[in-house]
């Protein structure tokens, strides 16, 4: 069963909560991260209650820019990189840097909900393009760009999540990403790949990402240890071209803060001397395997006609299309009662009108013995709906 104790806020004992895209609390490796700790006490506790550079702690950014250049090939360099407080602080300073009040951004719709938030705090223009199963439908973007160029309003940022997104689970196929990429170098956007999901990959091989694509050109990514180790180190990372990374470092929050999170950071740098974080990701990638498979069977076996969902090859989340008769605002009051819980689709839009037959499942927090009674709930408050 999931732990109990200390449940997220908003989450109530005895609840199924498909709500949360938590990492799984039994992941959390304890004792690795304890023992990385003493090490980085032993050999510099002095730096870690000092700031730090503002590019980051310089093992950490050694140690993840070798990691993804082992992983995906990449000719990574450390000037590639800075040391993030978690992704929303690179999504944050990416939009107050790169687009500013009244910029235009193109983002996917659906999207990540809290992304919406974080871009309508600075004043941005928001404007999402449908998808489909292999990503942003290439059409209805480069109408909406050639219209906005033409009114003298250039979008600035393209904002997306390419693999496992989401709410969709889905992936950007690697000839959407190459035609995306063509269309912001002509139209002189950045694009800016929020990757936090790509080591959670179950099967095949993932496309390359934009960054890679581009050598580097017009693309920001963003990584994170929230999926992989733990959200509450409160840390991730920022790729790009060297000057654009000086940008960042630059600017008065960075230099201000004195480098994210220097105490934390020396613990990972300690603890990502060994393979354990290669381990890790490979003990989560079979668990949410698991956990996605028990999932999409209780769908295939308890769901009624008419309902959809996607097949995510990786990441946290699935999105369910309900049939016309069934609203996902009555089956989220419906399916309180019975002790189920999860996120509304039109959370994940910009216009609150859309998504009102959709709902995201995020599978990671659900503990395996409850996923199945959990759909199997959903899914009869789903049948009861449509008589």
């Amino acid at each position: 069963m999931t732990h109990r104790n200390s449940l997220p806020q908003g989450i109530e004992p005895n609840m199924i909560s498909f709500s949360l895209g938590h990492p799984d609390r039994t992941s959390f490796p304890f004792a690795d991260l304890e023992t990385a700790t003493m090490a980085a006490f032993k050999s510099q506790a002095l730096a870690m209650f000092e700031y730090g550079p503002q590019q980051g702690e310089k093992r950490l950014i050694t140690r993840i820019v070798d990691h993804l250049n082992r992983a995906e090939d990449l000719n990574l360099k450390y000037e590639n990189l800075m040391i993030l407080s978690g992704s929303t602080h690179g999504v944050d300073m990416v939009c107050r840097l790169f687009v500013g009040a009244g910029g235009g951004i193109l983002l996917e719709a659906p999207t990540y909900k809290d992304t919406i938030h974080i871009f309508r705090d600075h004043g941005s223009k928001l404007h999402p393009v449908p998808m489909d199963e292999k990503g942003i439908i290439l059409e209805a973007m480069t109408d909406i760009v050639e219209r906005l160029s033409s009114e003298g309003n250039s979008p600035k940022l393209f904002y997306t999540i390419p693999n496992f997104q989401n709410p969709t689970g889905r992936t950007t196929t690697k000839d959407r990403r190459e035609e995306i990429l063509d269309l912001a170098r002509r139209y002189d956007f950045i694009v800016l790949e929020d990757d936090v999901y790509r080591d959670i990959a179950f099967e095949g091989d993932l496309p390359p990402s934009y960054f890679a694509l581009a050598d580097g050109h017009g693309v920001l990514r963003i990584g994170s240890f929230s999926k992989t180790l733990a959200p509450g180190l409160r840390l991730g990372w920022l790729i790009g071209e060297p000057e654009v990374i000086d940008t960042c470092m630059n600017c008065g929050t960075t230099q201000m803060g004195g480098g994210a999170n220097p105490f934390v950071s020396s613990i990972l740098a300690q603890y990502l001397g060994s393979d354990k974080w290669e381990k890790n990701i490979s003990r989560l990638r079979e668990n949410y395997r698991n956990r996605r498979d028990i999932a999409l069977s209780a769908l295939e076996r308890f769901m009624p006609t008419g309902v959809h969902w996607t097949v995510p090859s990786g990441g946290i989340f699935l999105w369910l299309t309900l049939p016309p008769s069934v609203s996902v605002y009555e089956l989220q009051a419906a399916s309180r009662p019975k002790g189920v819980v999860f996120s509304a689709g039109p959370g994940f839009y910009v216009d609150p009108d859309d998504g009102k037959f959709n709902l995201r499942l995020a599978y990671s927090f659900v503990a395996p013995d409850e996923l199945e009674e959990g759909i199997r709930l959903l899914a009869e408050t789903v049948e009861e709906l449509s008589r």
